[in-house]
């Protein structure tokens, strides 16, 4: 693709950058704008985590393979666990607000085609999920310690129709984790950022952190995902659902394991860049 700069200058929100250009978007009040950035670095601080933990694990710095739970009670662990346990609570639940805003206020602009409802149910499914998160740090923040159990999963492995809808939420899963490569082949993301306000290497960082981040929350989707229809198929020992955690698990048995773990962990570190610099350009349309 082509670099275009001709009468665009920094500040300007409509430049185009190497064939990227901030796409058209609905507007939207300013809190919501507010519930989204805040939401971002929430996120990004659990990916980083997440991240961190399993390349130091795969340097030899101690370390270890974790999920998003694990690493919420990795910063209860930290000095002032519980405040900042509180502030990334309060951000998951600010992302889980802003997802199913956009579902519902259709602030992405998606439509009401086939495509555009699919997006906005997979906004509100990820919100849902963001929402158990927030409420478990929200819980261990305010001291009562939270549940990690995997209940849930055990309840619908107990019966045919639970097991159904288990084998296709595997199989959505694995569909998420292919339209993640599609996105960061496309790097769709970065028509989503206020280009003109970001200098050359801001937008260099953002778009090899963004596509090597898809690429490698992609990997640990489809992981998960096979994991989650085999267990519909099979069942699992102790009735639990499969997690980052298994998925990181899995990717450090393979031969050459340390090397793809602290692959993966550097990965989902750039997946955690890429939520930072959206919750500092992302375009938000205020009205």
């Amino acid at each position: 693709m082509s670099t275009t700069h001709a009468g665009a200058k920094r500040g300007n929100p409509d430049i185009t950058w190497h064939g990227f250009k901030a796409r058209s978007m609905p507007e939207v009040p300013s809190w919501i704008e507010s519930l989204g950035r805040f939401g971002h670095v929430a996120k990004g601080v659990v990916y980083f985590i997440i991240g961190f933990l399993a390349f130091r694990l795969a340097i030899g710095a101690g370390g270890e393979l974790s999920g998003s739970r694990e690493a919420i009670r990795e910063i209860g662990q930290q000095p002032f666990g519980r405040l900042l346990l509180g502030l990334v609570a309060t951000g998951l639940l600010g992302y889980t607000a802003w997802r199913w805003v956009q579902a519902i206020r259709d602030t992405e602009g998606a439509g009401t085609d086939a495509k555009g409802i699919c997006k906005r149910l997979g906004y509100a499914v990820s919100g849902a999920a963001y929402l158990s998160l927030g409420c478990f740090a929200g819980s261990r923040a305010l001291g009562f310690g939270g549940s990690s159990s995997g209940s849930s999963g055990s309840v619908l492995l107990d019966s045919s129709l639970g097991r159904v809808v288990l084998g296709v939420a595997g199989i959505v899963t694995v569909g998420v984790a292919l339209y993640f490569v599609y996105k960061a082949y496309l790097a769709s993301f970065m028509t989503k950022y206020r280009l003109g306000e970001m200098n050359d290497t801001a937008r260099k960082v953002a778009l090899n952190a963004g596509r090597i981040g898809l690429s490698t929350r992609a990997v640990a989707f489809a992981i998960i995902g096979g994991f989650i229809f085999v267990s519909a198929l099979r069942g699992t020992a102790d009735g639990e659902l499969a997690g980052m955690s298994d998925a990181l698990a899995m990717i450090a048995a393979q031969a050459y394991g340390k090397i793809l773990i602290g692959i993966t962990g550097f990965g989902l570190m750039c997946y955690a860049v890429h939520m930072f610099l959206m919750a500092r350009y992302r375009r938000f349309n205020v009205a």
